[in-house]
């Protein structure tokens, strides 16, 4: 087994999710590729910032990436609504590959239109303990040994406490205390090579969907027994998101001044 996160996104043994039942999720294009291709999961946090994975940018600055929203199957994504990133923020102490800080910001050229199907996830507070069941969303392959469907894949797993994933991984994972894990609730569920950027959701005690984690990295080959799947813990990084959305607009208004 080694630590790894893919160029695609997998959830092995999930089962195809209904539309609109995540409408916060989006599927984000290869930077190099001319035509559609999807490249990495992403999640909307208002109508012109997606959250992601840092490991799916190259860095912060200036982008060109095609997002899509409103979509459940990527051959259909020309129902949904197709938005361009122009902007890009990777978490300045994200030192690249397996490890901690692995969360990043897209800004969007144009605005979202929410409607039943394009919808914002809500982000937990920063002192909430996360436990119990949650669920994970994604694009990619239902079993290893198979294609990647277009469908979206959705499925159901359990939050695993930081000293019982710490416990459970290899030694001298990258672990991190501002990481969160899952183990499957059925043998051979998990994310598979990360599903990158995707969102890990669970429902806090008032019924309002929460994006718990950030689907990081896990090891290969996937699904296996008392492994792991490692996500960024939203929580820890809710001042963060806030600072990098003011920074965007105070510099654009600064730049304004002078044009």
């Amino acid at each position: 087994f080694k630590p790894s996160f893919p160029i695609e996104s997998r959830v092995v043994n999930g089962e195809n999710a209904a539309p609109g039942q995540a409408p916060y999720i989006v599927s984000i294009s290869s930077p190099w590729s001319t035509n559609y291709s999807h490249y990495c999961g992403g999640s909307i946090i208002s109508k012109q910032w997606i959250l992601t994975a840092a490991h799916c940018l190259t860095g912060s600055g200036p982008v060109r990436r095609a997002v899509f929203a409103g979509i459940t199957n990527v051959a259909d994504r020309a129902k949904g609504q197709e938005v361009i990133a122009n902007y890009a923020y990777a978490h300045e102490k994200y030192s690249g590959g397996v490890g901690p800080y692995d969360i990043g910001l897209l800004h969007l050229e144009t605005p979202l239109v929410f409607n039943d199907r394009v919808k914002p996830i809500a982000l937990p507070y920063e002192s909430e303990i996360v436990e119990g069941e949650a669920s994970l969303y994604g694009w990619g392959q239902t079993n290893s040994s198979l294609p990647s469907p277009d469908p979206l894949q959705r499925v159901d797993t359990k939050v695993v406490e930081f000293k019982e994933c710490k416990a459970a991984l290899p030694s001298g994972a990258n672990i991190h205390e501002s990481n969160v894990c899952s183990s499957s609730l059925n043998s051979k569920v998990s994310a598979c090579n990360g599903d990158s950027g995707g969102p890990f959701v669970k429902e806090d005690k008032n019924g309002v969907i929460q994006q718990i984690g950030i689907v990081s990295w896990g090891y290969v080959p996937c699904g296996e027994a008392n492994l792991p799947s490692v996500y960024t813990r939203v929580s820890s990084y809710t001042e963060w998101i806030v600072q990098v959305q003011a920074d965007y607009f105070q510099n654009r208004n600064f730049c304004k001044q002078y044009v």
